[in-house]
């Protein structure tokens, strides 16, 4: 009677057993599916305070601005895999990445914006001369030293831009912050290797097979 008793408190044990460590891998799975990996640390914008490029500026073409394309520098982060990041300290160092890039963002637009200022006084010089052309008051070819005295202004002014000098202070302190940010997160172990890195130095990981190291932000 007792032993047959058992058979069910038995069964029921099982599957109560069974269900627990079923939903204790359901959990871990799911943590390995919202854990970001390796490739989902982005790379770290590398991008200095240089001032845009113009063309045009001709009796037949209107000056145009052109940001230069290492606006879009980034550098690459063989530092990520050297770190071996935990799940956690991934989550954080994106956290701190994320801001990062919104940051750097910020600070080229509000440099680009400076810049239209001297792209839009240039025009406005140029359509003067334009006019003086066709009133009689140029011949054709002052008309063109004239618009070369114009680009060259407007390369002077893109070049001495104060802007500049902010965008590339604050870009600078924008680093700074992100090596603190992500050193905060860090083990003792893995901190001289990320300190290694945001001073621009190079074999910074000592398993690392590429004798140039991992490679970041140059000072």
């Amino acid at each position: 009677m007792w032993q047959n008793e058992q058979k069910p408190l038995g069964t029921l044990f099982g599957l109560g057993l069974v269900v627990g460590l079923l939903s204790i891998s359901a959990c871990q799975k799911s943590e390995q599916v919202t854990a970001p990996d390796q490739s989902s640390l982005p790379e770290v914008p590398q991008v200095e305070a240089l001032a845009s490029t113009i063309s045009g500026g001709t009796v037949a073409e209107d000056f145009a601005l052109h940001p230069p394309r290492e606006d879009g520098r980034r550098a690459p982060m063989l530092i990520w895999r050297c770190l071996q990041l935990d799940s956690a300290q991934q989550r954080a160092v994106l956290a701190c990445l994320r801001s990062h890039r919104e940051a750097v963002h910020t600070v080229l637009r509000t440099l680009r914006e400076s810049e239209r200022q001297y792209w839009e006084q240039a025009r406005e010089m140029r359509r003067s001369v334009l006019d003086s052309l066709r009133q009689g008051a140029l011949t054709r070819q002052e008309a063109a030293q004239r618009l070369q005295e114009i680009a060259q202004w407007l390369r002077t002014q893109l070049q001495n831009n104060p802007t500049r000098q902010w965008a590339a202070e604050e870009l600078q302190r924008l680093k700074q912050t992100l090596c603190e940010c992500v050193a905060q997160v860090l083990t003792p172990e893995q901190l001289p290797i990320w300190q290694c890195w945001c001073s621009g130095g190079t074999n910074c990981c000592p398993n690392e097979k590429d004798p140039r190291g991992p490679r970041g932000p140059r000072p």
